[in-house]
Formats: structure tokens, sequence, C-alpha cells
């Protein structure tokens, strides 16, 4: 019995997270910045937005990766057709970049009225494995554009 309370106190241990003096836990957040074509401003919002990343593999050489998904919901609230192009960059706590990422399947079609969700895979590459536990915030760039003719 003793044995399992060791281990469940040891497991708790290696899990938390303490990256602030008053040893608050900082959750994960996420971002949308938007860069529109003129006449195409505010034609587009996210109706949902997450990520979760996975536990860092040890890697070999000089940078460490890791790996997670993301899902987001796209909705056209604009008259015309738009393609969305979007990139996700990582950022720690002190809003310093980690890395960026350009997802496949692009550019995002949609038209007017039109809601489409997005997901896939991602990695984060780092010089610095401690970035992953400083890891806090994603934000998902989009970039507006009419359709190409």
């Amino acid at each position: 019995m003793s044995m399992g309370i060791a281990l469940v106190l040891l497991l708790g241990g290696c899990f938390a997270a303490a990256d602030r003096p008053s040893g608050a836990v900082e959750a994960l957040r996420s971002e949308v910045e938007f860069v529109e074509d003129a006449g195409l401003e505010g034609s587009v919002s996210i109706d949902s937005l997450a990520w979760w990343p996975f536990l860092p593999e040890p890697g070999f050489g000089e940078t460490a990766e890791s790996e997670g998904t993301f899902a987001a919901v796209f909705r056209n609230v604009g008259q015309a057709a738009v393609w969305v192009r979007y990139d996700l960059r990582f950022f720690d706590q002190e809003e310093f970049l980690i890395d960026a990422f350009i997802p496949l399947g692009q550019p995002v079609v949609l038209n007017a009225g039109q809601t489409r969700r997005v997901e896939g895979d991602f990695q984060i590459r780092t010089d610095d494995p401690r970035d992953f536990g400083r890891l806090a915030l994603m934000r998902l760039v989009a970039r507006i554009r009419h359709p190409e003719e």
C-alpha cells in the first residue's frame, strides 16, 4: 500500500509543471490572427480552435522534436468565396517564438456562408528541449485572400 502511494506521488511530481514563482500551472492557450486582403476584412471567423501537444520524444543530434494534433473550424461570414492559408506558431510563456508549422491541405476554400473543419498533426522543433516545458501558446495565423482565377 505504501509503495503504491509513493509511486503516485513520484508520478504526480514528474508531471507537475510549476512555471511561476507561486507554483501555479499555466494552461495552454490559443489565439487567432487574421491577415486579410482588401475588401475581405472580417469575412472569416474561427468557431473553435484546439491543440494537443504530445510529450517530446528523445532525439538524436542537436534538434529536439515534439508532435501534436490540432483542430479548427473556419466560417466564411462574408458574401464572397475566399481562400484561407494558415500556419501554426508556438510560443513560450513570454511569447517568444519556439517554432512555426505549416499544415498540409491548403488553401482552405470557403464559399459564402460555408463552414469547414480542418484538423491534423503538427511538429515542433527546437534546439533547446526545455522549450517544451515552457510551451504556452499556439497562434493560428490565417491569411484571407480572394480566390485565384
